[in-house]
C-alpha cells in the first residue's frame, strides 16, 4: 500500500507491527531500492512474518516525511509498535541486510520472568514490570521495550498490579516509576536513566569560551528550543580533529555571540551520551549539528571547518538573520 497523509495514521495503528518504506523519486536509485525491499519482504514472509508493510512517497507527502524522516535522509525503514515509530534505518541497502533488521524487531519485546529475583539475577539492567498482559500499560512497555531493545532489557510478570521499576547491578535498591502510565511518560523515565551524563554545572546555564555547556541530562533542553536555533558541538577530549577544532569553534562563537537567536552549544560526547538516540546519536568526533527553533530535528553540518563556512550553514539554515561581531575577520582562521 502507498499511503498519503489522510491514511497513514488509520494504517499504522491498524497492526500491532508495522513497517513502512519512505523514500523520495527524486534520488537516484530509489528503483533499485525498491526491488531489494520487494525481495526483503519475501525473505521474511517466507519466515513465516505477518508485519504489515507500506511505503511513503516523501516527495508528494513532505509533511510526512517532515514528521517522521530522521535527519531528512532516504530511503528510510520506519517500524511502528502500536503505532509508535520505534525504531528506523537509513543505511541498509540490500534485500538480506532489509530482512535481517524486520526479522530482529519482529519478535516479542519484552521476556516474561517468574519474579523480580529473576530480573535482577538475569540482567544487569532490566525494566520489570507486574502487569497485566494484553493491558493497555502492557502495549505501552512494549513500545518502550522495542524502542530500547538494545540497550535495555524489559520484563514481566503478569499480574494486575500495574507496577514498574528500573534494576541495575550498580544500585543498592530497584528504582521504582510513579508517573503516569503511557508511552511517552514511561520511555522519558528510561531514556532519563539510561542517559550518561556528567554532572549539571553549578549555576547551569553555564558558557565555556562563548559555548553553552551541556551534558547528557541538558541535552533535551538544550536541542528543544521554541525561538532560538541551536548549533553545537560535540567533540571528544581525546580526540585530534576536535582539538583541532576548538579553536575555531570558539572563534566561531565569538563571532556569533552578538545574535539573540543563535545558541551556540557543545558537549564532550566521551562522558555524555543523547538521551534522544532517535534523532541525535553519533559515531565519530567532531560532531557538528544544527536545530531550527520549534524543532527537534537536528541537520548535520559537513561543509569545511572554518568559521565562514559556520556562519554561512548558520544564516543559510536559521530561522532569523545573524547579528555579527564586526570585529571579527572571517577568514582569519584556515580551513582544517
Amino acid at each position: 500500500a502507498s499511503l498519503t497523509s489522510s491514511t497513514f495514521d488509520g494504517f499504522v495503528r491498524g497492526a500491532d507491527k508495522v513497517l513502512i518504506d519512505f523514500y523520495d523519486r527524486k534520488i537516484d536509485g530509489w528503483a533499485e531500492q525498491k526491488s531489494e525491499l520487494e525481495q526483503a519482504l519475501r525473505q521474511v514472509r517466507d519466515y513465516g512474518s505477518d508485519v504489515a508493510f507500506a511505503t511513503v512517497d516523501a516527495s508528494a507527502e513532505e509533511d510526512l516525511a517532515k514528521r517522521y524522516v530522521v535527519s531528512g535522509r532516504f530511503p528510510q525503514l520506519l517500524w511502528f509498535t502500536h503505532g509508535e515509530p520505534t525504531q528506523y534505518h537509513r543505511t541498509l541497502r540490500t534485500a538480506k541486510a532489509m530482512a535481517d533488521f524486520v526479522l530482529a524487531l519482529d519478535r516479542e519485546p519484552m521476556m516474561q520472568v517468574k519474579s523480580e529475583q529473576e530480573a535482577s539475577s538475569s540482567f544487569n539492567r532490566a525494566v520489570f514490570g507486574k502487569v497485566k498482559k494484553g493491558s493497555s500499560l502492557y502495549k505501552a512497555l512494549e513500545v518502550v521495550a522495542t524502542k530500547h531493545m538494545d540497550t535495555v532489557a524489559v520484563t514481566y510478570v503478569d499480574s494486575s498490579e500495574n507496577d514498574i521499576k528500573f534494576l541495575d547491578e550498580m544500585k543498592p535498591e530497584p528504582i521504582p516509576y510513579s508517573g503516569r502510565l503511557d508511552v511517552e511518560s514511561i520511555d522519558a523515565w528510561v531514556r532519563d536513566l539510561l542517559t550518561k551524563s556528567e554532572p549539571i554545572p553549578e549555576g547551569h546555564p553555564v558558557y565555556q569560551d562563548g559555548s553553552l555547556v551541556v551534558v547528557g541530562k541538558t541535552f533535551e533542553e538544550a536541542v528543544s528550543h521554541r525561538d532560538k536555533d541551536v548549533f553545537m558541538l560535540v567533540y571528544a577530549p581525546w580526540c585530534g580533529f576536535s582539538r583541532k577544532f576548538f579553536p575555531v569553534w570558539n572563534a566561531f562563537a565569538q563571532a556569533v555571540s552578538n545574535a539573540k537567536s543563535l545558541i551556540v552549544a557543545k558537549m564532550d560526547g566521551d562522558q555524555n551520551s543523547s538521551p534522544l538516540p532517535d534523532d541525535f546519536m553519533w559515531t565519530s568526533y567532531p560532531h557538528i549539528f544544527f536545530v531550527k527553533a520549534g524543532t527537534k530535528k537536528p541537520i548535520l553540518f559537513h561543509g569545511n571547518r572554518t568559521v565562514s563556512h559556520l556562519v554561512q550553514f548558520a544564516e543559510e539554515h536559521g530561522t532569523k538573520p545573524l547579528d555579527l561581531d564586526p570585529s571579527i575577520n572571517l577568514d582569519d582562521i584556515n580551513e582544517l
